[in-house]
């Protein structure tokens, strides 16, 4: 047996049953035997387990396909085979599937079978070789040798290629018939969770997908942003989405909601609020936020006043007025270019209006009042201020 190998089976043997372990401590874990790994032994032992995780997942594979053959699961559980697998195995109902589909392929895909079992094939591209095989039997089994050595070697995004172009060749009209399907599939959900934050799930057709990650990408490219931004790239794709939806919003001249008013949010809030002489928080439809927010919101925003009774009632309801006209805008955004937080460079179209002196407390929507700062910089501004 190689060395990487030897290493490998002491890692997995490892258990808490002493011996001298990392300095400090008194025990002999898996975190210990690869602590004391050299640098080469790192590499190979984590080749080694990759291979030896994609032997298990084809096993496995093998062992679901068997519970089927002899029934174990609906004679004694009463159970499907991927019911049976959820159940006992805490896999998804997707992973269940997948899982056993591939292990029931396995069984005609005499040359691909061998390679998975000895690791040299990932566990995605043996599920797209199943699925492909399925679906294509006869013109599958003729090229299988080519498939068991190119799946060798490419990964699985280039594998979905070569078996999406492989598709086209011996089954043409099948293949645009996939694609329009696909496209027909698209979708987008969108719900409100308990706490008020939304989750956002859906799926797109590729050209949207790829028109939402150029714009995502451009839009949260560190490149383009404040050297110290801190925000996961999570966090800046989260925060692109809202930006590039609020720019839409702010830019659109034709789009109305059913009462003829441009798109808008309400933010339902006592004067006092804002003044921190009230302690209670604003509203976002029904949803608390905090106080930070709503000057943030209320700095550059089309603000509609609602007088509130003693019960809360509306009492009174003014007339539409935009804090930041648009000639003021444009003068600010000719005059500041991007973000004026020092180091900062986003430009003017990602920025807010914020007012130096806020309105609540006395400040004028003036030129010498109002500058430009992105949402971020605009976030930390109306942050409270470390104790």
């Amino acid at each position: 047996m190689c060395l990487q190998n030897a290493v490998l089976d002491r890692v997995l043997a490892s258990d808490t049953g002493g011996g001298p372990g990392i300095p400090g401590t008194d025990r002999n874990t898996a975190e210990d035997a690869i602590w004391r790994l050299s640098d080469d032994e790192l590499k190979a032992v984590t080749r080694d387990a990759v291979k030896v995780q994609r032997q298990a997942d084809a096993i496995i594979g093998l062992l679901a396909a068997e519970l089927v053959r002899r029934n174990l699961c609906e004679g004694d559980d009463r159970l499907t085979t991927t019911q049976w697998l959820r159940h006992n195995t805490r896999m998804t109902l997707s992973e269940a599937s997948g899982t056993l589909k591939t292990g029931l392929a396995m069984a005609h895909m005499p040359t691909i079978t061998p390679r998975a079992l000895e690791g040299e094939i990932p566990a995605r591209s043996l599920q797209l070789l199943a699925q492909a095989r399925d679906k294509h039997g006869e013109a599958f089994s003729v090229h299988e040798p080519v498939f068991a050595d190119v799946a060798t070697y490419l990964d699985v995004k280039d594998m979905r290629r070569a078996i999406n172009h492989w598709e086209q060749q011996i089954d043409f009209p099948s293949a645009i018939e996939q694609a329009r399907h696909a496209e027909q599939h698209r979708s987008v959900y969108l719900s409100q969770m308990i706490g008020g934050a939304g989750d956002l799930n859906g799926t797109l057709t590729a050209e949207g997908y790829l028109t939402v990650k150029t714009a995502l990408d451009a839009h949260a490219d560190p490149g383009n942003l404040d050297p110290d931004d801190t925000r996961t790239p999570a966090q800046r794709r989260a925060d692109a989405i809202v930006d590039i939806h609020r720019f839409w919003l702010d830019h659109n001249t034709t789009a109305v909601t059913s009462g003829r008013e441009k798109p808008h949010i309400t933010v339902t809030l006592d004067y006092r609020q804002l003044t921190d002489e009230l302690r209670r928080l604003p509203e976002l439809a029904g949803t608390p936020i905090t106080p930070e927010t709503a000057r943030r919101l209320t700095c550059d925003a089309a603000i509609v006043p609602m007088v509130l009774g003693a019960d809360s009632e509306p009492l009174d309801i003014g007339r539409r007025t935009r804090t930041i006209p648009p000639s003021i805008r444009r003068a600010i955004e000719n005059r500041d270019k991007s973000c004026t937080w020092r180091g900062c460079d986003a430009p003017s179209s990602w920025c807010d209006v914020h007012h130096d002196t806020h309105w609540a407390h006395g400040g004028e929507t003036s030129l010498t009042n109002c500058r430009l700062l992105c949402r971020k910089h605009h976030t930390a501004t109306h942050q409270p201020a470390e104790p």
